[in-house]
């Protein structure tokens, strides 16, 4: 990993316009996760938010047993692939997968595994199938994940996984699975993070919590949810040693439950949508807004900047939140939403590598300062073509946030 240090002692976060001062040590090939499973995942130095897809190997019994957790995005199917290959020779020789929920970066390879194996099964909460099947890939069998009907499910001859539903973590059928054998839980969207550019180590680390607790921010609906969820994983029998998210980090160690300690009391979601918290952050967002600006100014020039930020265009309300004096840029009001206006307008029609350097400032400076991150859409790595987006206020924003 590629780090600076900052006149004030503080560690800057990777910045990718800067040419590295030694190469990125950047993991590749199967990882280990623990014995007989591996991560088979992209560890992306360019990606704010890494996609873990596992595979596990039951060895024993009448015959080998090979199942993947969270079959993962389309864009890193290529490494996903090659990793299996090393790993067990052939795709084909996958023989079950299991589904947390239904976003793309989850499910987007099912169909491969589907076809290099037409006697495949899935492991699926109804909730989730109702929406994956609409992909109109058919695995052999499905076999429903339903605690009513039972908490564990069989794999092979004798081995048990544990079905830990996740309710609203972040989706209502999401359904965490726990190898009581290798007391890991693959959790899908819970306890994943975002990682600061370049950071892409396996295992998690206690810097690493603050992405993980922006991450939820932005993708959490409610703390109780969390609550929920944390209650039945503390409740599991043996304990959870290692947690297993389908994004950022592998948790392991003391860091089990200190971030589930830390997860417990987190506000995320709504929770951050009332009023009251704007008075409580807004000194703090005043800071993000100068270091983004002096950033940017950097990059794409101090005029240009003022010009976007001065613009009548689009009218997204920019005018009612900033003010200026001179060349600063002055927070007023309401900076959680202003942050996200500020930067969407300094980000609009530049490359991914510079939007993705304002991100990470952005990110830094709320780990930094402890501030609930704005929804700036961080993980995105391909904008659809600006070209194709028409100048009005809506489509402005969300062209790099979908």
């Amino acid at each position: 990993m590629n780090e600076d240090v900052n006149n004030d002692g503080h560690e800057d976060y990777f910045d990718p316009l800067k040419p590295a001062s030694q190469p990125l040590d950047v993991p590749s090939g199967p990882l280990p996760v623990r014995e007989g499973c591996w991560m088979v995942g992209h560890r992306n130095p360019h990606s704010l938010l890494q996609c873990n897809t596992y595979v596990r190997l039951f060895e024993k019994g009448s015959r080998p047993i090979n199942v993947c957790v969270d079959p993962g995005s389309q864009l890193d199917y290529p490494v996903i692939e090659a990793n299996i290959v090393q790993l067990i020779g052939d795709v084909g020789e996958l023989h079950s997968f299991s589904i947390n929920h239904q976003d793309p970066d989850v499910i987007g390879n099912s169909q491969y595994l589907c076809d290099a194996n037409p006697n495949i099964s899935v492991m699926v909460t109804e909730d989730v199938w109702r929406l994956a099947q609409h992909l109109l890939f058919k695995p052999a069998r499905v076999h429903f994940a339903n605690v009513a009907r039972s908490e564990m499910t069989i794999i092979g001859d004798y081995h048990r996984w544990q079905l830990v539903p996740t309710p609203f973590c972040h989706f209502r059928g999401a359904m965490a699975f726990y190898d009581p054998e290798l007391r890991t839980l693959f959790t899908g969207d819970l306890f994943g993070g975002l990682n600061r550019l370049g950071r892409v180590q396996l295992e998690a680390e206690e810097c690493d919590w603050t992405g993980i607790a922006q991450f939820h921010q932005i993708y959490m609906p409610t703390r109780e949810a969390l609550r929920y969820a944390i209650r039945q994983i503390k409740a599991l029998d043996p304990a959870v040693e290692v947690i297993a998210p389908q994004h950022g980090y592998v948790i392991t160690g003391d860091l089990v439950h200190a971030f589930m300690e830390r997860m417990y009391d987190l506000l995320v979601g709504h929770d951050l949508l009332a009023q009251e918290l704007d008075g409580t952050y807004l000194e703090g967002y005043r800071d993000v807004i100068a270091q983004l600006v002096n950033r940017a100014a950097e990059t794409i020039g101090l005029e240009e900047v003022l010009d976007r930020l001065k613009s009548p265009e689009p009218a997204d309300g920019l005018e009612q939140l900033i003010s200026f004096e001179g060349d600063d840029v002055k927070l007023q009001r309401e900076g959680y939403a202003a942050v996200v206006k500020v930067l969407t307008r300094l980000a609009y029609r530049e490359p991914i590598e510079i939007i993705n350097s304002f991100r990470s400032e952005v990110l830094g400076i709320c780990s930094e300062l402890g501030l609930p991150i704005p929804p700036v859409g961080a993980g995105v790595e391909e904008a659809a073509s600006p070209e194709t987006v028409g100048p009005d206020g809506i489509q402005t924003q969300a062209w790099w946030l979908k």
